[in-house]
């Protein structure tokens, strides 16, 4: 599925000048939960993610209501053109399923959770831009030219159910289970001093010549 103007689609883009930006502030990173927490919750891989899509620093492309049932197993792979105007970047993505708006909510659901456009979390990972062609060699990214990156999310088998939507979300902060990045360049993250963190201008584009998408396996 290749990213859109918003959407998700299955051919190729056909804008020649397609791309959507943000900014990254490292101080203020986009949390894994829209709940307060020191740490990792068991809940986190299928939680609600529509805090995160409100938010101007997090890309969301989605389908129409899927008309049919679609079994997704295997692998899934995310290829995304990127680009950034400092020397550094991490590149999160998120596959989920969206409920229909009217969706019923449980009687043992979560106190205050609408099961109506929920947006639960299937699958997820990040990539540290550093490392994205070798891990043992961290390199910069050239500022302002866009470069292709890969990540690799987990094996997953799950069934996206009539009437639900398949979500996208692209991000480049996810604090605390990542840790930030100061964006500018800095020989080790973990020795980065408050000084070094600053906030970045990104790009994910969807053009004809750097056509992201994302890489589903049916069964």
């Amino acid at each position: 599925m290749y990213l859109g103007d918003g959407d998700l689609r299955t051919e190729p883009p056909t804008d020649r000048r397609g791309v959507d930006v943000f900014v990254s502030d490292p101080a203020h990173p986009v949390p894994f939960t829209m709940d307060v927490s020191p740490g990792m919750t068991r809940e986190y891989m299928t939680d609600d993610q529509r805090f995160a899509s409100r938010r101007p620093d997090v890309l969301t492309y989605q389908t129409e209501p899927l008309s049919a049932a679609l079994t997704v197993g295997g692998p899934v792979t995310a290829t995304l053109w990127v680009s950034t105007d400092h020397d550094d970047a991490d590149w999160v993505v998120k596959l989920i399923d969206v409920q229909p708006p009217d969706a019923p909510t449980p009687d043992d659901a979560t106190f205050g959770v609408k099961m109506g456009g929920y947006q639960q979390m299937v699958r997820s990972e990040v990539l540290h831009g550093r490392y994205r062609e070798d891990y043992a060699k961290p390199m910069r990214f050239p500022r302002g030219r866009a470069v292709e990156v890969t990540i690799a999310l987990q094996d997953v088998l799950h069934t996206f159910e009539p009437g639900h939507r398949i979500m996208v979300q692209i991000q480049s902060t996810w604090f605390p289970l990542v840790d930030r990045n100061p964006q500018k360049w800095v020989d080790n993250i973990f020795e980065a001093h408050e000084e070094d963190f600053e906030s970045a201008t990104h790009r994910v584009f969807r053009s004809v010549t750097r056509p992201s998408r994302i890489e589903l396996t049916g069964l």
